[in-house]
This record gives structure tokens, C-alpha cells and sequence, in this order.
């Protein structure tokens, strides 16, 4: 037969006196599970070994550990909330008083009537236990860091506020760190703690100089606050947070981020309304500015990019990724010279989708690694077709996106392509933008002379729009030079835009000529690209009429 058995809570007795802690054990059994222990040091011990302790009843004056040692170690470790309640004499004040600043909860005496030893055991308990509920529920509605509402609550406040004063005009603001993670990385987890206290510190503040407010710790460096809407106001608090963290430290730049989304819903999930707060943040973040206000175009921009996503993977495999080639001319022959492999999106229902609203969303989430290596092996393809059907086609240029140049399998791929195709080297040029380049000069410069050794030529897209051109030319082989159209699309009357151009060119002619490197290689040489491509009397640069990724 089957019976229920109930498990009685476990009181840890300490005293040295063998007698007592009989009697008090005697006590006891008929309520409670009894442990003893003659010292300070062996309660700890069974503390240590996990017994399930409700409560102890301590004597002060012990050999190894008295009682105060025993009260004095509490603190700080996962016993420190447990009542204890501390055996004394009638008149032994002092020693009361001593034992309560060191956290006792309460006194019995020696020597002490059952039932109000029993009675005093249960209220202590019993405390014990509301502040341990009391401390869960705090636990789960702050965050441990800053002690602000976190995430959940803080939606949950904002909902009741919202309830509470429906013919408020409410506004929620998001507030982001910018180079938080950075400051992080230079001066350490405890020093990132304590700013975000600050942080926290300038939010109570708001919050209480606001008539009806709510306000919490999101996560990580992320903040938000509910408010009456008051422009003027927020631009006021907005200049005051972002100056203060500004000074936080002199020698860090720190800045805020403050998206504001002005609820014109009150009914909308709280959520909803912090995720366009959200929104407006990221916006900051792109335009440089402190604040910026939810526009619904943000919304839709989501969203279209969210489409995207959704339906890439499987564009990719149907083969709805098309290329278009942009013809090259040889400035010298005035005639045909390859041409560059441009991506287009066929969508069977959307129609012709232009690259520049698919390429920044792969380029963002990674997906773009898929389609560079798509579009590289279709045209080794076209190019295999070509040479099959007796003809001699010139180069074809392909981009090479920043997530393939990090790919240590790089040269492996596009070589493997070219030997799976029986394609020339030669056919197949490579574009990177400057701007990649100079992001990690160290492993680009690897990576181009792996490519180098392999026999294919490196074109360097999108030339002069950095800030480190001549040094770029100075640290790295580049094959030929592209320049933009645009950079000739000044109004003014003079041909300031032309002398420059043309200087670029004559310069980038001295390198071609003056390198000598891969000569004999299969490839064109230096002094073959100073033929090729040129401009009047300047040489080594190629010169077209569209940005690459177009």
C-alpha cells in the first residue's frame, strides 16, 4: 500500500553542549528533522554538503568557531538568508546586541520553553519564505544589473499606464549605446557595469521628473522609457542624456542613439510599439544623428527586407538569379573588350527586381557568400560554351563580396571553377572595391597574390572613393583600376575633375610599367595592361560607364 509521505524541514542545532543539543532535539522531533552539529565550523561543513537547512538555532560561545565567527562568514554566500536564531542567557544584552548587527533574526533562551521555542521556529520560517517569494518575484521582474524593470515588466507597466491614462499622449523612446561594445573591449565588464548603472541612474531621474512613467533595461545597452509626449521636452532630455554620457569619459567617445515612436494606437502590443521605437534608433545609428522619429516607411522597409529573406534560398535554387553582361571597350581600338557579369532578379511574379534592393540585404545576413559563388559558376559556363562553339570571347569580370574575401577557401573555389570549366585564367577577372581592401589590408594582400599565383587578374573597383588611394596602390598588385563615371559628374565649368582623372591614370601607368611582376605568367603583363587600357597618353586603368554591383 501506497502512503504519502510528507517530508518535515530540516533545523540545523549548533552547540558544543552534548545535553543541550539533546534537549532541544527532543523538542523539536515532533515538527521538525533535526541535524547537529558541536561548532561553528562543522555547521558550515553540513551547510556545505547541501542539507536542505530551514533554519538554525545557534550558540555563541563554542570552541573551533563561537557563534559570532559562524554569523560573521554568512554573508555573501548561499546561506546568508537563513533564520537563525540564537541561543542567549536572561540578561546577556551585550551578546544580544552583537548577534543582531551580525544578521541574527531572533533570540531563544537558555533555557526555553517548548512552545515558544516551536513558535518563534515557525514565525522565522515562515518570514523566511515571504522573503524568498519576495525576492523571486524581484528577481523576475528587474534586471540583476541596474534593478530596472527588465524586458517583461517593463511592457506589462507600460500596458497598465496606457490603460490607465487613455487621453494621455504617450511617446516611447528607445535608447542604444553607440560603441558600446567597444568600450566593453577596451576597459572591461566592471567598468561596462558601472556606466550602465549610470545609465540606469539617468533614466530614474527622468522618470521622476515625468507626471506618469515608465521605464527599463531592455538588454545589453538597450533602454526604454514611457512618457507624455512633449517634443520639446524630449529634445531637452535628449541633449542633456547624450551630453552626460558623452562626459562619462573624456578620453571615450560614447553616444546615444534615441529612437521615438509616438503612439498613435494605444490599444497596439507594447511590444510592437517598442520595436518601432526600435526602428527609429537603427535609423539614428545609419544618418549620424542623436534622434530620429518612427516614420512608417521604416516599417515597410522591414518588411520588404524580411520578403527578401524569405524567398532567397529557394530564388537561388529555381535559378531566378540572371546575368546580364555589360559590355568593355579597349579605348585605344575603340572596339569590344568582355565584358562584367551584372546580377539581376527574375522573380516569376514581381517581375525584374534591380540588384540594389536584394545585394544590401545579402550582403547584410551572409546570403550574398551563395550568390557571388552562383554567379561565378554560370559564367564559367557561358564562357565554356564560348570557347566550345569556336569562339574568343575577351574577360568576363565578376565581383568578389567582403564575406567570400574572408573565406579562407576563396582561391580554392573560383581555381576549382575554372579547372571544372577548363577556363583560362585569363577569362575570368576579379573585382574587389577599395573600400574592402582597406578594411584588412593584411589579408587581402594574401589573398590577391593566391589569386595572382593562380593566373587570374585583380581589378580594383570603385578606385578614389576611398580615403586611402595612393596608399592602396602603394601596398598592392592590382591589375587594372576602375573609375567611376561619377567621378566626373561635377556641374562646375572647369576640368579640375578631368586633370585629376587623368593624372590617376598616368600615375597608376608608371606602377603597370615599373612592377615587371608575372611577366611570362600566361596573363597579361604589366606592360600589356599599359597597352590595353588607355586614356590619351595615360595608362593601366580601365574605365567604365556603371558602378559594378548596378
Amino acid at each position: 500500500m501506497r502512503r504519502n509521505i510528507i517530508e518535515k524541514k530540516i533545523i540545523l542545532v549548533v552547540d558544543d553542549n552534548r545535553i543541550n543539543r539533546k534537549i532541544l532535539g527532543n523538542i523539536l522531533l515532533t515538527e521538525y528533522d533535526v541535524v547537529e552539529a558541536e561548532n561553528g565550523q562543522e555547521a558550515y561543513e553540513i551547510l556545505n554538503r547541501k542539507k536542505e537547512v530551514a533554519a538554525i538555532i545557534l550558540d555563541i560561545m563554542m570552541p573551533v568557531m563561537d557563534g559570532f565567527t559562524f554569523l560573521k562568514k554568512l554573508p555573501g554566500t548561499p546561506y546568508m538568508n537563513l533564520p537563525i536564531l540564537v541561543q542567549t542567557g536572561s540578561s546577556d544584552n551585550e551578546n544580544e546586541q552583537r548577534a543582531l548587527d551580525l544578521g541574527a533574526w531572533d533570540f531563544v533562551p537558555k533555557p526555553c520553553a517548548p512552545n515558544i521555542l516551536l513558535s518563534r521556529l515557525k514565525n522565522a520560517i515562515a518570514r523566511s519564505q515571504l522573503n524568498i517569494l519576495d525576492q523571486v518575484k524581484f528577481a523576475n521582474e528587474h534586471d540583476a544589473l541596474t534593478g530596472l524593470f527588465n524586458r517583461t515588466k517593463y511592457f506589462e507597466e507600460t500596458r497598465l499606464l496606457l490603460d490607465q491614462h487613455p487621453a494621455e499622449k504617450f511617446v516611447i523612446l528607445c535608447l542604444n549605446i553607440d560603441q558600446f561594445r567597444t568600450f566593453n573591449f577596451f576597459w572591461g565588464e566592471k567598468e561596462g557595469n558601472q556606466f550602465l548603472n549610470y545609465v540606469a541612474g539617468l533614466l530614474r531621474k527622468e522618470g521622476m521628473e515625468a507626471d506618469c512613467c515608465t521605464y527599463g533595461r531592455i538588454e545589453a545597452d538597450i533602454f526604454s522609457i514611457c512618457r507624455p509626449f512633449d517634443e520639446e521636452i524630449i529634445w531637452k532630455h535628449s541633449e542633456e542624456v547624450g551630453r552626460k554620457i558623452s562626459a562619462y569619459k573624456q578620453d571615450y567617445m560614447l553616444r546615444v542613439s534615441l529612437g521615438v515612436y509616438v503612439v498613435d494606437d494605444p490599444g497596439m502590443d507594447v511590444g510592437a510599439m517598442y520595436s518601432r521605437a526600435a526602428l527609429a534608433a537603427t535609423e539614428c545609428r545609419k544618418k549620424f544623428a542623436p534622434l530620429c522619429y518612427y516614420r512608417q516607411e521604416m516599417r515597410d522597409s522591414i518588411l520588404k527586407e524580411q520578403r527578401i529573406v524569405n524567398e532567397m534560398q529557394q530564388a537561388l535554387d529555381e535559378g531566378q538569379f540572371i546575368i546580364y553582361l555589360q559590355p568593355k571597350y579597349n579605348l585605344k581600338t575603340e572596339k569590344p573588350y568582355g565584358a562584367e557579369a551584372l546580377t539581376r532578379w527574375q522573380h516569376p511574379k514581381k517581375g525584374l527586381i534591380p540588384p540594389g534592393e536584394f545585394i544590401p540585404v545579402f550582403e547584410h545576413n551572409g546570403f550574398i557568400g551563395k550568390l557571388d559563388y552562383y554567379i561565378w559558376e554560370r559564367v564559367c559556363r557561358l564562357l565554356r560554351k564560348w570557347l566550345e562553339e569556336g569562339k574568343t570571347p575577351g574577360p568576363v569580370s565578376v565581383n568578389i563580396s567582403r564575406v567570400n574575401l574572408y573565406n579562407p577557401k576563396l582561391v580554392d573555389l573560383i581555381s576549382g571553377l575554372a579547372e571544372k570549366y577548363r577556363i583560362p585564367p585569363k577569362l575570368l577577372n576579379l573585382e574587389i572595391t577599395e573600400s574592402t581592401y582597406m578594411e584588412n589590408p593584411a589579408i587581402m594582400r594574401e589573398v590577391i597574390n593566391r589569386l595572382h599565383k593562380k593566373g587570374f587578374l585583380i581589378m580594383m573597383d570603385d578606385f578614389g572613393s576611398g580615403y586611402s588611394s595612393l596608399n592602396t596602390l602603394k601596398d598592392i598588385q592590382i591589375d587594372i583600376l576602375k573609375i567611376d563615371m561619377k567621378f566626373l559628374s561635377s556641374e562646375e565649368e572647369n576640368d579640375r575633375g578631368t586633370r585629376i582623372l587623368a593624372s590617376v591614370i598616368r600615375m597608376a601607368g608608371w606602377l603597370a610599367g615599373a612592377s615587371g611582376y608575372r611577366r611570362g605568367s600566361g596573363n597579361k603583363t604589366a606592360k600589356g595592361i599599359s597597352r590595353r587600357y588607355r586614356v590619351r597618353l595615360c595608362a593601366g586603368v580601365l574605365f567604365c560607364t556603371s558602378h559594378a554591383g548596378e
